[in-house]
């Protein structure tokens, strides 16, 4: 990966690159900056990436504690990481070191096959100067201490340095309670002038969100405040949530995301498409299952007698199954049955043409 440092005038920047590359080697020079992420030398970008622990707008001359997480979408065993820092000061956390200005892991993490590594600890004093702060990432991992083939991702975050910020972050929690609702809470350090919170949502996409709640804030106050609200979500399989502060000026700030999964009350089955479908074709089956397990999908003609089948794992949430009515089923009407082996799921009719 090659050197790259991103600089903006008149203001303090940070850039913090996480890489995962197992078979670690320092790089003191400033190789995490590469705008190409890991790629230069590990595998394809997959999965998501995400930080957690700064909002959007910080206080100068402050130690924070923050938190990296990848989820390259499948289970793999060790993990590494690797922060440089352009302004500010950095403290490694428990099985990290310093290499130059940067921090870095002392040997591969993990050990265990996971489907996603938080990499915890991790301290930042942020500059007395105020402006901009761009938190850039990346990451990769492997299946063996010395892999270079493993999957990456990278992404960014923009946080403030600040004074007068209407709210100060210190925390952000999305928790599942069961039956399509979500808690969403949140604490703040510290409140100036502040007039009301508004809760944001976002379903199956960090990038959208719209406002589903408003709470007013405490005003002034220079100690612990906690929050929270009930929030119904139905019909997809992960939501993400954060917080936006306004003042009685109108200087708003946001807190970081919470991502919570959704698990549904009970197995059911969104939809089956295309319908009618060309004979020899897919149909494609959305199955929302209450958790990890199996799934059997059949065809049955108008008589009873089962044509195919097609037995899969499913993942607690949704589900997209693609199943082949086979090359030797003939224009008509019949039936595609779901089920996970204590019970049957429903019992679909599908149009052939």
């Amino acid at each position: 990966m090659k050197k790259s440092l991103l600089t903006i005038a008149g203001l303090a920047t940070i850039i913090i690159l996480a890489t995962s590359g197992v078979k670690k080697v320092d790089s003191a020079n400033g190789k995490t900056g590469s705008t190409s992420g890991c790629t230069g030398c590990h595998g394809n970008t997959v999965g998501t990436c995400s930080i957690s622990g700064l909002g959007t707008n910080v206080l100068p001359s402050k130690q924070y504690t923050f938190n990296l997480i990848f989820s390259p979408g499948g289970s793999y065993t060790w993990w590494g990481l690797d922060v440089k820092a352009s302004a500010g000061t950095l403290a490694p956390g428990t099985g990290m070191k310093l290499s130059g200005s940067e921090i870095t892991h002392s040997a591969p993490m993990g050990g265990t096959a996971a489907g996603s590594y938080t990499y915890t600890g991790i301290k930042w004093t942020s500059p007395a100067a105020l402006g901009a702060v761009t938190i850039s990432y990346a990451f990769a991992c492997g299946t063996s201490k010395t892999t270079t083939s493993g999957p990456c991702n990278k992404g960014t975050f923009v946080t403030t340095v600040v004074t007068g910020a209407p709210v100060e972050f210190t925390a952000v929690k999305a928790a599942w309670l069961g039956e399509n609702k979500v808690s969403c809470s949140w604490t703040t350090a510290t409140e100036t002038n502040a007039d009301f919170f508004e809760v944001e949502r976002s379903v199956n996409n960090e990038n959208s969100y719209k406002a589903i709640n408003k709470i007013a804030a405490s005003g002034n106050a220079n100690k612990t405040n906690t929050y929270a609200v009930n929030d119904v979500v139905t019909g997809s399989s992960v939501a993400y949530y954060r917080i936006k502060a306004t003042d009685k000026d109108g200087k708003t700030t946001y807190s970081e995301i919470s991502k919570v999964n959704i698990k549904p009350a009970k197995n059911f089955v969104k939809t089956l498409y295309p319908n009618p479908v060309v004979a020899g074709s897919m149909v494609n089956v959305q199955y929302v299952a209450v958790e990890n397990g199996k799934v059997t999908v059949e065809l049955y003609n108008a008589l009873g007698r089962k044509l195919n089948s097609l037995t899969t794992d499913a993942v607690t949430g949704e589900n997209d199954i693609k199943f082949n009515l086979g090359k030797f089923v003939t224009p008509g009407i019949y039936y595609v049955s779901i089920s996970n082996g204590s019970e049957r799921i429903a019992q679909l009719p599908v149009s052939v043409q």
